[in-house]
Order: C-alpha cells, then sequence, then structure tokens
C-alpha cells in the first residue's frame, strides 16, 4: 500500500512525536483535506536506569545520590545567575575588577541559596528558574497623568500576586507587596516628589 505525499508532509511535520501518535489524514478526490484523526500509540514499556560515574569514598547510594543533586542544583543555579547579573562574559580589564564582579556572583549564590533552603522546609522544591519565573507575575505598575492645574500625578503601585506568589510570600514570612502605594504631585516644570504611603498588611 503506498504511502500518500499528503501523509509523508503531515509525518514530517509531527517529528519524532509521530513515532507516539498515529495520524490518519481524510482527503476527497481533490486532494483536500477533510479531517485527520489521532491516537495515542500503545508503546512496549522500558525500564530505565540512572548510572553515575564516580570517585567518592562513599559508600551508601543516597549518600551519592544527594551529593550529585547538590552539585547539580549548583550548576543549574550558577547558569541562572550568568544571565540575570551579566556574569559571562567578562569585560573588565584588571585581575581585581574580575574578582569583585564574580564575588557579586557568590554572594548572590549565598542569597539564593538562603532562599530555596527557606522554600524547601515548606515543601517547595522549584528550581530557582521557575522560582523567578513565577515572582515575575507580579509587577510594578506607575500611572502618569496631568490634572487640570497642570501638574504632572505619578501613582507608583504594585500588582496583585498570584496564588503562586502568595504561597512564596507565605513561606518566606514576607508581606505580599514589597513596598505600600506611593504618589507623587509635581509641576511639570519642576517636580517635587510627595511621598503618601498607605496602610498595608502583610500576607499571611
Amino acid at each position: 500500500m503506498a504511502i500518500s505525499p499528503l501523509k509523508i508532509r503531515v509525518c514530517s511535520l509531527t517529528g519524532l512525536s509521530y513515532k507516539y501518535y498515529q495520524v490518519d489524514v481524510i482527503a476527497n478526490e481533490n486532494d483536500i483535506v477533510t479531517e485527520i484523526k489521532w491516537k495515542q500509540r500503545t508503546l512496549p514499556a522500558r525500564e530505565g536506569k540512572y548510572l553515575l560515574r564516580r570517585n567518592l569514598d562513599q559508600t551508601l547510594e543516597q549518600t551519592q545520590w544527594a551529593i550529585y543533586n547538590t552539585i547539580r542544583e549548583i550548576k543549574s543555579l550558577f547558569r541562572t545567575l550568568k544571565t540575570d547579573l551579566d556574569l559571562r562574559p567578562v569585560y573588565h580589564k584588571t585581575d581585581q575588577a574580575s574578582m569583585v564582579h564574580l564575588h557579586l556572583g557568590l554572594l548572590a549564590y549565598e542569597v539564593v541559596n538562603t532562599i530555596r533552603h527557606q522554600l524547601k522546609q515548606k515543601n517547595i522544591n522549584d528550581e530557582w528558574c521557575n522560582i523567578t519565573l513565577i515572582m515575575n507575575t507580579q509587577k510594578m505598575v506607575t500611572t502618569t497623568m496631568v490634572d487640570q492645574h497642570g501638574q504632572l500625578i505619578k501613582i507608583r503601585q504594585c500588582s496583585e500576586p498570584t496564588d503562586q506568589v502568595q504561597k512564596i510570600y507565605r513561606a518566606l514570612n514576607y508581606k505580599s507587596k514589597p513596598f505600600a502605594r506611593k504618589k507623587s504631585v509635581a509641576p511639570l516644570n519642576k517636580q517635587i516628589t510627595v511621598n503618601r504611603p498607605t496602610s498595608q498588611k502583610s500576607a499571611g
């Protein structure tokens, strides 16, 4: 039975996922697709094994696995920090400036490691990259307007945190909004900031 060019095209578009799904393309006499049917293929069960090569003297498998996960988390964390803090590449010309730049990364690691340790005590075991994605959903919103008196009004406040963000805040015993609502009023030609913080309750 020959395979139609249309079905070959579908296989090329789906790529490797085609071996996991059976795709049936139904076309009319003009070779125009009218229906596409698919179902998941039944694959044979496979038993996977994870092999680690080591040079440690530890004989307990639990200890070896814990050490490996610690190293893996440190490498993953530094990959994230290198992007967030621009640790790589280093553009400094002197060794002293380069060391200061690298020590900033070590200081950031200590802060992140402390935060993750506190979160793990509350059964939050997400990777740091996932934590930053969750926390980045809360934004600082600045609204600017000019009133009838020609004054520039700026209102700065935090957006409402999502349930996932509030869960992290509660685990760290931190308030749900980093700062209270702030308002500044100033003439357009000369800005004079007047902060009027409102009351703010801590989350949890």
